[in-house]
């Protein structure tokens, strides 16, 4: 069996910057049945993905380069506009505790 790790993965659309930054993280879970994520404790940055160069520049874009890594997003995009006013989008993601280690 493989280990599992939990990630927080933030996504960008910029034009000509399409890439999501994938970040290994404590997850908290709420006291519902459900188990639902609802927090992270803290992320550690593990890696930066670029846009496949077959891949659309948009959200199922990103989806296919993040599963094309190994990772598998759990939960919906959450769009968030930036302090800065730039957008971001949100998820939490998972993967095998090997696809890490390789890298």
């Amino acid at each position: 069996m493989t280990a599992r790790v939990d990630l927080y993965v933030i996504a960008r659309l910029d034009d000509g910057d399409a890439a999501v930054d994938i970040y290994c993280s404590e997850v908290s879970f709420g006291h519902a049945s459900d188990g639902a994520v609802c927090g992270h404790t803290t992320a550690n940055l593990s890696r930066t993905l670029l846009l496949a160069p077959d891949a659309s520049p948009d959200l199922d874009g990103l989806d296919r380069t993040i599963a094309a890594a190994g990772y598998s997003r759990i939960g919906d995009w959450r769009e968030c506009v930036t302090a800065a006013g730039v957008v971001r989008y949100f998820a939490d993601a998972t993967t095998g505790l090997h696809a890490v280690m390789d890298g």
